[in-house]
């Protein structure tokens, strides 16, 4: 009977010892795994009158449907560009992300780039491009100051930085170049900026991985600056495209995707990511979708990009930083850098015009 009991003990020892495990384990697992999703949407907020849309959009009502279905998406981080002199309507219907950045104004004087954000966000920088195609021609990039935004999320007690960038439009040589010197300067600015942290780039890249070669993408952001990206390892097996695809390839791509690829497979909104010290970051869902369809009507001339990463944190330690919310600025400095980026914008005009009418290259 001693002996029964004895071995019975020892058994219930043993299960506890295992369930004690188990348990420590699983609270392990979570305690060393976080995930977030963000979206990338050109929500095409220019002020443009509907008798000259191509489409007769009314901007202040599509940025209302933009701001409407950005809100019930239920994406954690939500990423936007080209939101110009609508930022009102649009950030109104945004009640779901408590944190947010101030617009940093309408064309000719914000960049169009905001972030919401259901995760507290802090030391937000806005930078203009040094390097810029296009004034009175070339989707006229120069006319407002283009660039990235970029914040710290606080992913449940794990830093990220986030950025959202919007980069010289078009496919020329000349557009090429700046695009290839605005990845150069993204990359500068997050080696001093970024280091050590995880970061996650997204927004309106305009360029391919399998076109728009000469802007260098893949050897500057990937090959050198050591990124991942979403589409290309969620949906093409990792396999990267590092030159021109044949007309067969792309005809194999658009019939598996549903179509040409502008928001349907390496497509201009992207999602490139990069590891910080004792983090592991990984792409565990990326999709496309057609929100001219949700809406049933023409809003925007981009498909949105949603993406999802996993943060491996086993061996993180969270870096002593200062973090400071944004502060809307005073009218005083608002009222005088307006001013300012209109003259920057009239000299830039008053530039180009004289230069193309001395070429002979304005008609």
């Amino acid at each position: 009977m001693k002996l029964s009991k004895k071995i019975l003990s020892l058994l219930l020892a043993v299960i506890m010892l295992m369930t004690v495990g188990v348990t420590a384990f699983a609270e392990g697992e979570s305690d060393t795994s976080k995930k977030f999703t963000i979206i990338s949407s050109n929500v095409a907020g220019l002020p443009i009158p509907a008798m000259f849309d191509e489409n007769g959009k009314v901007v202040s009502q599509t940025q209302k449907i933009m701001g409407t279905l950005l809100n019930e998406s239920g994406v954690d981080i939500v990423c936007v560009q080209e939101d110009f002199q609508y930022h009102s309507v649009l950030a109104k219907q945004m009640t779901n992300y408590p944190y947010t950045t101030f617009t940093s104004g309408g064309i000719p004087v914000g960049d169009g780039l905001n972030i919401f954000s259901k995760y507290p966000i802090y030391n937000i920088d806005r930078v203009a491009w040094e390097e810029f195609n296009g004034i009175l021609d070339a989707a006229n990039d120069g006319l407002t100051p283009k660039g990235f935004l970029k914040c710290t999320a606080d992913i449940d007690g794990v830093l990220v930085d986030i950025y959202d960038i919007h980069v010289d439009a078009n496919g020329s040589y000349e557009d090429c170049m700046a695009k290839k010197a605005q990845f150069k300067q993204l990359c500068a600015y997050m080696d001093e900026n970024s280091a050590g942290r995880p970061i996650a780039i997204t927004g309106d890249y305009n360029a391919l991985l399998h076109g728009d070669i000469a802007a260098e993408l893949y050897p500057i952001m990937i090959q050198g600056a050591g990124f991942n990206d979403g589409w290309t390892l969620f949906c093409n097996d990792g396999v990267y495209f590092t030159g021109y695809l044949s007309q067969e390839e792309i005809a194999y791509y658009d019939a598996k995707w549903g179509g040409y690829y502008w928001g349907h497979w390496d497509s201009v909104e992207r999602l490139l990511f990069r590891d910080g010290d004792g983090t592991n970051m990984t792409v565990t869902d990326f999709k496309y979708i057609d929100y001219n369809q949700l809406a049933g009507q023409q809003v925007t001339d981009h498909n949105v990009m949603v993406g999802e990463l996993t943060i491996d944190t086993t061996g993180y330690v969270r870096p002593d930083m200062e973090l400071k919310t944004e502060e809307k600025k005073p009218a005083a400095w608002t009222f005088g850098h307006t001013i300012e980026m209109f003259l920057r914008s009239l000299s830039l005009l008053i530039t180009d015009l004289i230069a193309k009418l001395t070429a002979g290259t304005l008609f």
